[in-house]
């Protein structure tokens, strides 16, 4: 039976149907330019016009992503969201009633949260002030990563390590910018070396702890990004179990049996991974924050 078969088109092959395709476990996590100035032509183009190549100035190219749209969209939904909440609450005040509602109540538990169990158990009164912006990036991350579970209407931004690297760098801005107001910019940097060292030992142990600094931020963005990749890359490999081919049928079936409910177990195991990541991102964060702001550690 398996020579009456008629040949698949080589177009329907490609998508991961019939017997030359292989699944590729990246497509869901692929960013792709949407549209960006031209090299050759120094207009703008779509991404997806035959020989388009991006201009670039020094290491970045000036084009604007699928990840990048889904960030925007990240951002604005999570802004409306609040600004929502933060109108709503300011009504209610003025009115002399307790907010309420579902989305001002997990806005709320959401704000409580990082603030009571994260920020002051760490950082105490001098990170009281940031608090804001740690919610910010506990809420933006939650967000991003569970929108990148969604398929086709995302792509998983936080699957992307340029993207989880400029979080990263925001995080050593914020680390030695709050260390320098707080200890003074001098006091800082003598600060990153512990008292009583040796003078000669003084200018290797300051390399060391600026490099050992830079580098446990950088592991945020890494952390973030290969947990999130990992589950990006698990379901389609789970699934592609399923896939039918020519003369397979009796391992499709098993694949079947077996891919789906796999998947389904792993994708509410990822859910738990997205607020874990952004959990730790944020409680990493606080922690590098009040070490800057805390010379005696």
């Amino acid at each position: 039976m398996a020579e009456s078969v008629a040949p698949v088109p080589e177009a329907h092959a490609a998508s991961g149907h019939g017997a030359e395709a292989d699944a590729d476990p990246m497509e869901h996590a692929s960013d792709y330019a949407l549209f960006g100035v031209d090299a050759k032509s120094r207009s703008v183009s779509w991404g997806t016009t035959a020989g388009y190549g991006p201009m670039k100035v020094g290491p970045f190219k000036l084009e604007f992503t699928r990840h990048m749209l889904d960030l925007t969209v990240v951002a604005v939904l999570l802004g409306a969201v609040l600004v929502a909440v933060a109108r709503r609450v300011l009504h209610d005040a003025h009115t002399d009633r307790a907010p309420h509602g579902r989305l001002a109540n997990g806005v709320e538990a959401a704000l409580c949260f990082v603030r009571d169990e994260i920020v002051a158990p760490v950082g105490g009164v001098h990170l009281a002030p940031y608090a804001p912006l740690f919610v910010t990036y506990f809420l933006f991350i939650l967000l991003a990563n569970l929108t990148g579970m969604v398929p086709v209407l995302s792509k998983g931004p936080t699957a992307n390590l340029a993207v989880t690297g400029a979080l990263a760098i925001t995080v050593v801005a914020l680390v030695f910018g709050v260390g320098m107001v707080k200890q003074g910019p001098v006091r800082f940097f003598i600060n990153l070396v512990p008292s009583g060292m040796p003078r000669w030992l003084w200018p290797m142990m300051f390399i060391l702890e600026v490099f050992g600094l830079l580098v446990r931020c950088a592991v945020l963005g890494v952390r973030l990004f290969a947990n999130m990749l990992a589950g990006h890359l698990i379901l389609p490999s789970t699934l592609g179990l399923a896939v039918f081919k020519p003369g397979a049928t009796g391992m499709a079936v098993l694949g079947l049996v077996l891919g789906v409910p796999i998947a389904l177990g792993v994708s509410l195991l990822e859910v738990l991974v997205c607020l874990i990541q952004a959990y730790v991102f944020t409680m990493l964060a606080v922690i590098f924050t009040s070490a800057a702001v805390h010379p005696e550690h």
